[in-house]
């Protein structure tokens, strides 16, 4: 794993959690992928010395090693988010039975348990599951926003990118053909 690669990794998961709250925005996103490519003097006179094609390698390399880290390191965050959740309120309400508050969380009710309840401590869960409907779909409505964002700027990343390599690898040609003629 190169230095550049494993600074990345480690940018990855130090990065902190972003609530709802604060949505990232694309300029915010884009600041911080430029500073995942800092790099050291050291790190810059190797990149000097490489040529074009060597150079883009280890970048498709470190690319390729960043987005394979991606998807264990979002399932990580996913478990860490869920151990974060609240508690549910209705937990509260019902001291007298532990088991069903436990239940609720694990959102596996059995009608046994329903059968022992009160019209208002059905009432209070009922209330809680909608509520809890309401702010996840609240949540998913912006995770989707989020994602849109994510996929246009990307795209556009990807345009960028080749018009680039396209540029350099046309500027590398001009310079063989010009070092060619001479």
């Amino acid at each position: 794993m190169t230095a550049a690669a494993t600074r990345t990794v480690m940018q990855m998961t130090a990065r902190p959690e972003t609530s709802l709250d604060t949505p990232l925005s694309p300029m915010s996103k884009q600041s911080s992928s430029y500073s995942d490519r800092d790099t050291t003097e050291d790190d810059s006179e190797s990149l000097e010395d490489m040529d074009f094609l060597s150079r883009q390698k280890k970048l498709q390399a470190e690319a390729k090693l960043a987005l394979a880290m991606a998807k264990p390191m979002a399932k990580m965050q996913v478990e860490v988010e869920k151990q974060n959740r609240k508690k549910s309120p209705v937990a509260d309400l019902l001291p007298h039975m532990p088991h069903i508050s436990e239940c609720l969380m694990k959102r596996s009710l059995k009608p046994t348990d329903l059968r022992d309840m009160t019209l208002g401590q059905l009432q209070v869960i009922v209330n809680d599951l909608h509520s809890q409907i309401e702010s996840l779909n609240e949540e998913l409505v912006q995770l989707l926003l989020i994602r849109d964002e994510l996929h246009m700027e990307q795209d556009a990343m990807l345009v960028d990118i080749e018009d680039l390599t396209r540029h350099a690898e046309s500027q590398q040609k001009h310079l063989a053909e010009r070092t060619l003629s001479k």
